[in-house]
């Protein structure tokens, strides 16, 4: 797998991921993203140095996103999302560890208690809970 920097013409592929319906329901937000919300909150995304939105691809094929937020404390929130048609496939491990070493932690992640696939991947990268809250667990990672 190769990870690269989001580009413009990556924001149609993440707005078709984050709208699916199994991504909503995983989602923190479930609500359906409209085009031009999408592409206000990506150009931020891309103009934040702040923030860094990676792809992750595999013989040219994009298989999933992950975004690293600068926290004000230091370290990075970070959010991943796959591909529909990559899932179960055991991409989003590979992809995740890629993106963690893209920048130094400590990290910081918000899992829905009812996704389990997600709880895994965290857990099994050296996540560990540290509090839950409205059915959202937060992870740490150092």
């Amino acid at each position: 797998m190769q990870i690269r920097r989001a580009r413009r013409d990556d924001a149609a592929d993440i707005l078709d991921w984050r709208n699916d319906p199994e991504t909503r329901r995983r989602s923190l937000n479930s609500e359906v993203v409209s085009e031009a919300d999408h592409t206000r909150w990506f150009e931020g995304v891309l103009a934040d140095e702040r923030r860094v939105l990676l792809i992750g691809e595999i013989d040219g094929r994009k298989v999933g996103m992950v975004r690293l937020d600068r926290l004000d404390g230091g370290g990075f929130e970070v959010s991943i999302n796959m591909n529909p048609q990559a899932r179960g496939l055991g991409y989003g491990k590979a992809l995740l560890e890629l993106a963690l070493s893209w920048k130094a932690g400590p990290y910081v992640a918000y899992v829905k208690e009812d996704n389990a696939a997600s709880l895994r991947l965290f857990e099994g990268l050296g996540f560990r809970p540290e509090a839950t809250e409205g059915g959202v667990r937060r992870y740490v990672r150092s």
